[in-house]
């Protein structure tokens, strides 16, 4: 009698926590087997660029803004390199603020640097606050021949050979060209590069549970612990069932 009730006892938890489990032991088993075989179903190469997702992981937006000079694109899409075109050009922190150009430069200002490259988007130099880049830097502007530096109270001319600048004394004289930013083309940018989030990198997060965060690490250890109850309770029952049995043959 007290083996029935155990059998009993054992298998309507067993049901139970079965029966709570039913969608978790399937999602994992098809998340697992996904993980299992990335590299021939290639997860890694597939971008998802939703914006809700991108938000979710602390990207910036796939619509990225940069300066068009001369049919070159100059962005850094959030992170911290310069992109001329589909290629990293430079460390540029982010965010950038301003492009300018003349005929024989262009140049980024990002946060606290000044990038110059040549009009066809190699490295020159760059210049950043350590080397006297202002702290309150905001905008660049060209006319035909000289960079000017604009910054919250004066603007100055950058001085490309030495890097110095001096205080222009009557600003509202000179004609400054600046270049608005523009969204980039979504074809400029390389898959390679494109920011987004891949679908392996996306099943990981949901198999693990850290894509909610602590939350979700900690609800997918409890379900692990509950399979492990589930597969202890059908042992169980097991075990009583076969004394049972053995008992009825007595």
């Amino acid at each position: 009698m007290k083996i029935t009730k155990s059998i009993v006892f054992n298998l309507r938890w067993h049901r139970r926590i079965g029966l709570s489990l039913f969608f978790m032991v399937i999602f994992l088993s098809i998340s697992g087997f996904a993980l299992n075989h990335s590299p021939d179903l290639k997860l890694s190469k597939v971008k998802l660029t939703s914006s809700w997702l991108l938000s979710w992981y602390g990207l910036p937006p796939t619509k990225q803004q940069g300066y068009n000079i001369a049919d070159n694109w100059l962005y850094n899409r959030g992170t911290d390199q310069l992109f001329f075109n589909d290629k990293t050009v430079s460390h540029c922190p982010s965010p950038m603020l301003a492009a300018a150009a003349t005929k024989q430069l262009v140049v980024a200002l990002c946060s606290g640097t000044l990038v110059m490259l040549t009009p066809d988007g190699q490295l020159i130099e760059s210049f950043n606050q350590v080397q006297g880049l202002p702290l309150d830097s905001q905008k660049v502007g060209s006319d035909d021949e000289n960079i000017y530096l604009i910054t919250s109270t004066d603007t100055m001319l950058l001085n490309t050979f030495n890097l110095s600048l001096s205080k222009i004394e009557n600003p509202s004289k000179l004609v400054i060209n600046s270049v608005a930013a523009t969204r980039v083309p979504p074809g400029l940018i390389n898959e390679e590069n494109q920011e987004g989030i891949s679908l392996e990198t996306l099943i990981i997060d949901l198999h693990s549970g850290r894509f909610f965060g602590n939350a979700g690490v900690i609800f997918v250890d409890i379900v692990g612990l509950l399979m492990c109850i589930l597969a202890l309770t059908g042992l169980w029952a097991w075990v009583n069932h076969q004394r049972l049995r053995k008992q009825k043959r007595l």
